[in-house]
Parts: structure tokens; C-alpha cells; sequence
């Protein structure tokens, strides 16, 4: 058979028709196969940075609320009673909730107002029975020899945990009189010294 030009030109031409194309490494490739494989390579990318960010967001969210938990809250407390003669006055002045503690900034007490004459003295006690039989100084945290007083405590001096009681105690008041105290504190929860840590991947 004689081979013509026209031959070798039908022959290039079907040739090129032929099986699919290969790449440099002698792969089959497409630009199909290419499109799909630059779509995959993008998915997974989308897929590792929005796990990333869930991630980050999570880990911010724990975060925030861990600071919200934490957070100590001011508060601040009210009691007052009448002296009745030979009778200690027990001026309760509260418990912290259960997985609270108070951390106490001021107490004050005396009569209905500091220009008002106060007889007596005044013990301030931490106590797990706020009964005045059983308070003596070793639930002692503070006194006062003369009436109307203001005492202010730091960081970690007077502190009162979820199963004991802030209570003042008046002796040698004056029969009938009024006598008032309150106390100013930080009220932490328990879990806030607790240590917990939260780790970002």
C-alpha cells in the first residue's frame, strides 16, 4: 500500500483523538480531572479552616463563660435586733449559697445611725452554729470594745464558706435600744479556684 500524505494526515488526525492525554509523569489527565481535583483540593481546605474556626469559637464561648462564672458579684448584708437587758443580741448577718464564699470587705454596726450613743461592745464571729451558747473565740474573727465601729478587711482576712455563718454578737447593750450592722463583701464561687483550665487546639 502506497502512503500518501493524505494518509499520514488522516493517521495524525485520529491519533489525536485517541485515549485520554497524559501529564508530565505519565498520569491521565483532563481538564476535567483537573477541575475536580482543584474543587477537592478547595473542599478540603474549607473543611480544615471551618473546623479550625468551630473550634476557636468554642474554646472563646468557654472562655466567656468561665469569666462570667468566676466573676465575683459585690453584695452586701442587713441585720438589726433590740437589746433586750442581760441578753446577748445575735445579729445574723447570713450564709453564703451552697458553691459561693464570701470574701468580706467592711462590717459596721451600732445603733440605728452613728450619731446615735451606743452602749456595749460588738464580736464579729465565722461560725458553722450561729448560736450565741456556742460562739467563743475560736470562731472569733474581729471585735469592737465601744459602739458605733467600722472595721475594713484585705484580700483573704475574713472569708466565709457555704456552710458557716457571718453573725454579730452585742453585749452590755442598753435594754430597748436598736442596734443595726451590715457587711459588704465579694461573693466567689467555689469552682472559681478550682484550677480549671481550657485548652485551644
Amino acid at each position: 500500500m502506497i502512503d500518501t500524505p493524505a494518509d499520514r494526515n488522516q493517521a495524525t488526525h485520529l491519533g489525536a483523538h485517541e485515549g485520554a492525554a497524559n501529564d508530565d509523569l505519565g498520569n491521565p489527565s483532563s481538564d476535567t480531572e483537573r477541575l475536580h481535583s482543584g474543587l477537592k483540593l478547595w473542599a478540603d481546605v474549607g473543611l480544615k479552616i471551618g473546623s479550625a474556626v468551630d473550634k476557636s469559637t468554642q474554646a472563646s464561648q468557654q472562655l466567656a463563660r468561665s469569666l462570667q462564672d468566676n466573676t465575683p458579684v459585690e453584695y452586701a448584708m442587713v441585720a438589726s435586733g433590740t437589746y433586750v437587758s442581760g441578753t446577748p443580741l445575735l445579729l445574723n448577718l447570713g450564709t453564703p449559697d451552697q458553691g459561693t464564699y464570701w470574701e468580706i470587705h467592711s462590717v459596721a454596726v451600732g445603733g440605728t445611725n452613728y450619731t446615735v450613743t451606743a452602749a456595749g461592745s460588738a464580736g464579729l464571729y465565722v461560725t458553722a452554729y450561729a448560736n450565741v451558747a456556742t460562739l467563743d473565740t475560736s470562731v472569733l474573727a474581729d471585735y469592737a470594745s465601744t459602739l458605733p465601729n467600722v472595721a475594713f478587711y484585705g484580700t483573704r482576712q475574713v472569708l466565709v464558706n457555704d456552710q458557716e455563718t457571718l453573725c454579730l454578737v452585742i453585749n452590755s447593750g442598753t435594754a430597748g435600744q436598736v442596734y443595726t450592722a451590715n457587711a459588704q463583701m465579694s461573693v466567689f464561687r467555689t469552682a472559681a479556684s478550682g484550677g480549671r483550665t481550657v485548652t485551644v487546639d
